[in-house]
C-alpha cells in the first residue's frame, strides 16, 4: 500500500468514528426522551385507574347505604365489594409511589 492509501484509510476511519459517536449520542438522547414519555404515560394510566377506582368506590358506598336496610345478603356482598375496592385502591397508591 502506498502512504497516501494508508493516510486516506486512517482519515476515513477517524472521520467515520466521530460520526459514529454522534449517532450513538443521538440514539441515547432519543432513548432518554422515549423513557420520559413512557414514564408520563405510566403516570397518566395510574391516575386514570385511581379515578375509576374512586368513582367505583363512591358508587358502591352509595349502593351499600341504599340497600343495607332492605336486603342483608346483598348488603354483605356490596360490603365485600367495597373492601375489595379499598384494597385495590391502596395497591394502586403503593404502585404509584413505587413507580415514582
Amino acid at each position: 500500500m502506498t502512504p497516501i492509501n494508508v493516510f486516506l484509510t486512517l482519515l476515513l476511519i477517524v472521520a467515520f468514528h466521530s460520526v459514529g459517536f454522534a449517532q450513538i449520542d443521538e440514539l441515547v438522547d432519543q432513548v432518554n426522551e422515549a423513557e420520559q414519555g413512557t414514564a408520563q404515560i405510566g403516570n397518566s394510566i395510574f391516575r386514570i385507574i385511581k379515578i375509576a377506582a374512586g368513582v367505583l368506590l363512591a358508587i358502591a358506598a352509595l349502593a351499600f347505604l341504599i340497600i343495607r336496610e332492605q336486603n342483608q345478603d346483598m348488603a354483605r356482598k356490596v360490603g365485600n365489594a367495597i373492601v375489595g375496592l379499598v384494597i385495590f385502591y391502596g395497591l394502586i397508591e403503593i404502585g404509584e409511589n413505587l413507580a415514582n
